[in-house]
């Protein structure tokens, strides 16, 4: 009986691990390519003032998406053609702060020919409206300007932008993601 119950823990455990696998749609890579992230040109200051009275998203003027075999010498159809379906960017403090931006999810629809690339230009990255949310809400003259965690009247974030798609053929994709480093304020840097 003993035994039986050693087996039965064993068991238990093995398919706990396994239930705790990625296994994800979005986060698997088994398509036949690989997509990146070329950041051409952007604005690294970002005046949240700004873009708040303008009522502008925070963009990337230029940017290159590139679609590369796995395999070298394999020659790539149109059924590795990839759908980028979905863009993930999720904020993350590099200057001492804790507290973060909240994360972005836009839904898109680009396609990425297999072996090919597909320039991007003035690509929304982040919506305004975040802009106005803790912790950048703190810069804004009414929340007194600085921010409590660094004392700072800027907030440095790195957007870590990732992402996810499809080939043609239905395999799923995901791009490394690509950091981008920004500095947030509100009136002069």
């Amino acid at each position: 009986m003993k035994r039986i119950t050693s087996v039965g823990v064993v068991l238990a455990a093995v398919l706990v691990l396994g239930s705790c696998g990625g296994n994800s749609t979005l986060d698997d890579t088994e398509a036949a390519v690989f997509i990146t992230v070329e950041i051409e040109e952007y604005n690294p200051d970002i005046d949240i003032c700004a873009y708040l009275s303008g009522g502008v998203d925070v963009t990337i003027e230029s940017m290159i998406v590139t679609s590369t075999g796995k395999a070298p010498g394999v020659t790539l159809g149109p059924g590795q053609d990839v759908r980028l379906l979905r863009w993930a960017i999720t904020p993350e403090r590099n200057d001492g702060g804790s507290t973060s931006s909240p994360q972005a999810i836009f839904d898109q629809g680009i396609l990425v020919p297999a072996g090919g690339v597909t320039n991007l230009d003035n690509w929304r990255v982040y919506p305004v409206e975040y802009l106005n949310e803790v912790p950048l809400a703190y810069l804004l003259p009414e929340n007194g300007g600085i921010d409590p965690e660094t004392a700072n009247s800027n907030i440095r974030q790195r957007l870590v932008l990732q992402l996810f798609g499809e080939t043609i053929s239905g395999k799923s994709v995901a791009s490394i993601p690509q950091s981008i480093q920004f500095n947030f304020f509100c009136g002069s840097p």
